[in-house]
């Protein structure tokens, strides 16, 4: 399990980090954020993988731990979902503390100080948990990508022709003014037309990628800001290309919610 620690005391997070893989055969990987804001920034940009499981502290300099499970919640998922699984630490208990971390989006609490045995215990409630927590979109996306569509064979099915298609495939990120047009997720095919694997495409922008012109990002652009898809256009590019390509951008919506993410076809 990938647990994230949040925390603005160098010395209480050596502490976790110690009483987390004390005793076990298996040991969970660990990240470490010294604020919320660092945390949500690290995760942003990729520069730690999503995690499972987050323990930050309530009291915290800067965004503290209530803002923190609301940001976390807003950016990846609803208050009721349980990936990311969020424990809660503070020495304020009471039964106000404990309904008002689960309210910001918490999943559990643990009172100050940190008591091993209870940690543990927390962190296998966690793990059996995780293990039957419903996909979320993110998850879903990720599961199209490697071609293991789920439980349900409809969807196992379409996962494997979506990612087994000549045709390659990218769904990017296009929210903001300016949106950065990272990747989110590839097929197979995305692996011929470029010199990197799909977990080093992962992360990268698109659009510096294949060299998109300022005139091609405007179009792009203009589209996506009001959810509009664009069909079969020819790629305008810096990089050269030995045949002519087409891009089609599709809008992947989520009942009323704005449209942050486009599927990108190639067609060549």
């Amino acid at each position: 399990m990938h647990i994230l620690l949040i925390d603005d005391s160098s010395s209480t997070r050596s502490l976790l980090r110690t009483l987390i893989n004390s005793g076990q055969a298996v040991r969970h990987e660990i990240s470490e954020a010294s604020s919320g804001e660092e945390a949500l920034q690290k995760v942003g940009s990729k520069e730690i993988a999503m995690p499972d499981l987050i323990i930050a502290d309530i009291n915290m300099g800067g965004m503290n731990g209530y803002d923190l499970c609301r940001e976390f919640r807003q950016r990846y998922g609803g208050v009721s979902d349980v990936v990311p699984y969020i424990i809660t630490v503070t020495a304020n208990e009471g039964i106000e503390v404990i309904n008002k971390v689960l309210d910001a989006g918490a999943n559990d609490y643990m009172p100050k100080p940190v008591n091993v045995k209870i940690l543990q215990i927390r962190l296998r409630i966690a793990e059996r948990l995780l293990a039957h927590a419903p996909a979320s979109p993110l998850s879903q996306q990720a599961a199209v990508a490697a071609g293991t569509g789920g439980g349900d064979p409809r969807q196992s099915f379409i996962a494997t022709v979506i990612d087994q298609t000549d045709a390659p495939l990218a769904v990017i990120e296009t929210a903001g003014e300016k949106p950065s047009f990272q990747i989110v997720y590839t097929n197979n095919s995305m692996t011929s037309i470029t010199q990197f694997t799909r977990d080093q495409l992962v992360g990268k922008s698109l659009a510096e990628l294949e060299g998109w012109t300022p005139e091609f990002m405007e179009m792009v652009v203009s589209s996506t800001a009001q959810a509009l898809p664009l069909s079969h256009v020819p790629l305008w590019s810096r990089v050269r290309q030995d045949n002519e390509v087409y891009l089609s951008f599709y809008p992947i919506r989520s009942g009323e919610e704005p449209v942050t993410q486009y599927l990108v076809i190639h067609h060549f």
